[in-house]
């Protein structure tokens, strides 16, 4: 059905995806300063287990259990049978710091040869139960620790064992433990593709509100206002598609109308941590992981009881012009968070829920948003658990497309004003975890994503709602302690109606399997494959068979030289294929001949840890697109997605990290250079900035923190020029490289018993002026207080 709308109106997703615009603070700088610029980049990990292939065991308490019990009636509704084992064993021992022998607690601990893990309590005690005899590793491995193995663990039918560990402290921590790369638990230099994390201590000190927030720190990847480009291989896709796989949990989550990536619906202050996987992840994830993949990994739940209150206020500074003064005085943000968790006996319940208000620094900008978040876990046997997730957004916002022009940069076309959006978002996920026997597990998984949205504009009111379902059964196969095979199925369903698509709906299924074996004792290999079927709507209906290929040689401790090519595959989004509107007296139509997108992906990479006091990256990266889906003008002067025949994306990529005083002062750099060519054309690809230059660095003395961050991205050689041409968006091709600098000062008050924590952010401390997108100003200097405490 074709929808005609006015001039400028926020219903375009072809101008900027209106009803997925979301907050920015962390940003921008006023007048590009001289000198040498250096980069942002993540810091040592603390890594827990959240993960999709562990339970954790440990003690409860034994309060509330009525009240849990009946709050959590889901755990009742799992698989009806249970394991039953005879004449088991336990490993149990406590683990040490070598120097002094105080216990160290989270130390993370995988039993190799099976798919199980933990963390030590706060005694440093750890214990596995109903443990079947056999011969077993075990790996210990604890942020500002050398990682320790204890090989040939022999466990005899009924006995326990016990286990004094003493772990030798360590600057920097060479491999953390990561589960994305290839949906399992495993050392970061284990895997044959380049992988960067965050942790929930780097979300909390810059006060990261959305996570996309979060992901302009991470090294290869910067952000067109909300979408994501890792390492060139998107750019700015007009409010509809993405290269790039949002995980939660390791279940996909994008919409099913635009195929967006929607972080709003996500409340950050449940992220354990960040996971970035870049290159093509389709023979494991499929459509979508063109570009990389990013997984959300949420918050455990503690064993003790634990309640969060965390507040936060600030305001933007004046407009740097005067003529950019619309008079709306001066602009606030603030926001509340509240979470509570307890565990009883085997049932675990975190709630969570939050309010944001940010009056935007732009006229007709403005949000208010509102989060709750549900979480339980049940551990039904020491092999049996299950875990479920519920999570809702609703949120009420104007709209801010573009500019009215350069001189009035901060003020939107009049008949953009007063334009407004509201959204209703949530999601439910489910996931059972059983353990058959030591080398084996399997999961189920399931997730119903949810998305409404609305802008009103006078009398005219346009909406859309989507509905995906999907489902996945995973098995995890560890026959040795150097041999780990994955395999599953996955399906998926999609309804959407909406005013702008019309009435569509589509399915996918897909099977995949990998083997990670040893082929001498340095030398890994990953091999795998991935058949997706895909059918949406009137389009034609596409198969495709994903496979890869992944190298790790390991000639020395400290060191591993990796190596993987990989085939990528995404199917259009509903938006991109059968948009029918009117923007700016621009007609956008659609396109039933749009065909999927290919890629073939290579990287050759290496990792070295340097005196223990450095760590060191390397990557050389390229991509090979067909039918690479990009917006454009027809000869008609009409609009439409289409296919671009040919593109490629080269690079490098290289990153360090210093740790000095012990782990007092941290220092990260990392730069990417990016070469994006439409081989078609023989031009550059659009909104692929060549050059990215992040350092970050945080020290921490007794109480006190400081950290800065800074990011140089330089300036966008294409844009729409098509938009400027035309006269739909004037002074549009005004646009700066970006030099972008924030400071953070903290004060942790638990170190004198005192359970609370102080953070001040200033973000764009200099406030610089520069766009990421045609026509839009990027967020101005703002401060802003953090207070949060724990009971």
């Amino acid at each position: 059905m074709q929808r005609t709308t006015r001039a400028a109106t926020s219903t375009s997703t072809w101008i900027s995806g209106i009803h997925h615009r979301r907050q920015r603070r962390l940003c921008l700088g006023l007048n590009a300063p001289g000198g040498d610029i250096t980069s942002v980049f993540t810091q040592p990990q603390k890594i827990s287990h959240p993960t999709p292939l562990l339970h954790r065991e440990g003690s409860f308490g034994h309060n509330s259990r009525a009240i849990l019990r009946l709050t959590l009636v889901c755990c009742s509704i799992a698989f009806p049978f249970q394991s039953v084992f005879a004449q088991l064993a336990f490993i149990k021992g406590k683990v040490v710091a070598r120097s002094s022998g105080e216990p160290l607690a989270g130390v993370n601990i995988l039993l190799q040869g099976t798919t199980r893990g933990m963390a030590t309590n706060v005694g440093g005690v750890f214990q596995f139960s109903d443990v079947r005899p056999g011969t077993y590793g075990l790996s210990f491995s604890l942020v500002g620790y050398q990682r320790e193995t204890r090989p040939d663990i022999i466990v005899r039918e009924g006995e326990a064992v016990e286990l004094r560990i003493e772990l030798t402290p360590s600057p920097i921590q060479g491999e953390p433990i990561i589960v994305t790369a290839n949906k399992y638990e495993q050392s970061l230099q284990d895997v044959p593709v380049s992988v960067s994390t965050m942790d929930a201590a780097s979300i909390a000190r810059r006060n990261i509100v959305t996570l996309d927030d979060a992901l302009r720190y991470v090294p290869g990847v910067n952000l067109t206002e909300w979408q994501v480009n890792i390492r060139g291989s998107s750019g700015y896709s007009r409010g509809a598609g993405s290269r790039v796989l949002l995980l939660v949990d390791g279940i996909p989550f994008t919409t099913g109308d635009t195929g967006e990536l929607n972080f709003e619906s996500f409340p950050a202050g449940q992220t354990e941590r960040v996971e970035v996987v870049k290159g093509a992840g389709s023979a494991l994830y499929g459509s979508s992981a063109l570009g990389g993949v990013i997984n959300i990994i949420t918050k455990s739940i503690p064993d003790q009881p634990e309640t969060r209150i965390r507040a936060y206020g600030g305001l933007y500074s004046g407009p740097a012009f005067s003529s950019w003064d619309w008079g709306g005085g001066t602009r606030f943000l603030d926001g509340q968070a509240f979470s509570h968790s307890r565990t009883v006996d085997n049932v675990g319940l975190l709630i969570f829920g939050s309010r944001a208000a940010d009056d935007g620094f732009r006229q007709n900008d403005y949000r208010r948003r509102y989060n709750g978040y549900l979480k339980a876990h049940c551990s039904l046997s020491s092999y049996d658990a299950l875990t479920t997730t519920f999570s809702i957004l609703h949120q009420n916002r104007g709209s801010f497309l573009y500019w009215k022009d350069l001189p009035y940069a901060l003020v939107p076309p009049d008949p953009q004003q007063g334009d407004i959006v509201r959204s209703t978002r949530f999601y439910w996920s489910g996931l059972y975890t059983h353990t058959v026997s030591s080398t084996f597990l399997y999961d189920v998984k399931a997730m119903w994503y949810h998305n409404k949205w609305e802008d009103t504009i006078d009398t005219l009111t346009n909406s859309s709602r989507s509905d995906v379902v999907r489902g996945e059964l995973q098995g995890t196969w560890s026959p040795s302690a150097t041999n780990v095979a994955t395999f599953g199925i996955e399906v998926s369903t999609d309804k959407v109606n909406a005013d702008l698509f019309g009435k569509r709906s589509g399915y996918g299924i897909a099977l995949y399997a990998q083997d990670e074996f040893e082929v001498l004792p340095p030398l890994k290999a990953t091999i795998g494959a991935r058949f997706d079927f895909q059918d949406l709507d009137s389009l034609e209906s596409t198969g495709q068979l994903n496979p890869k290929l992944g190298l790790i040689y390991r000639p020395m401790e400290g060191t591993a030289v990796r190596a993987s090519f990989g085939r990528g595959f995404r199917a259009p989004a509903v938006a991109e294929a059968f948009t029918d509107a009117f923007i700016s007296g621009l007609h956008i139509i659609p396109n039933p001949n749009l065909k999927p997108e290919r890629s073939w992906t290579y990287e050759i990479g290496v990792s070295q840890i340097v005196w223990s006091t450095a760590q060191l990256d390397l990557a050389l990266f390229r991509s090979d697109f067909d039918y690479l889906i990009e917006s454009g003008i027809t000869p008609q002067l009409q609009g439409q997605f289409q296919n671009v025949t040919k593109a490629r994306v080269q690079g490098i990529e290289t990153s360090a990290r210093f740790a000095f005083l012990d782990n007092a002062v941290l220092l990260n750099l990392s730069y990417t250079y990016v070469y994006p060519k439409d081989l078609t054309t023989d031009d550059i690809l659009k909104y692929r900035p060549r050059h990215l230059l992040y350092v970050n660095g945080f020290a921490q003395f007794g109480m006190f923190n400081v950290g800065v961050d800074f990011r140089f991205i330089s300036r966008v050689e294409r844009i729409d020029d098509e938009l400027v041409t035309l006269g739909i968006v004037k002074n549009g091709d005004q646009r700066v490289a970006i030099y972008v600098t924030d400071l953070r000062l903290g004060m942790d008050f638990s170190r004198i018993d005192v359970p609370l924590a102080a953070q001040l952010n200033i973000n764009n401390i200099f406030h610089y002026n520069y766009v990421e997108l045609i026509g839009n100003i990027a967020s101005a200097r703002n401060i802003v207080l953090t207070l949060e405490t724990k009971l």
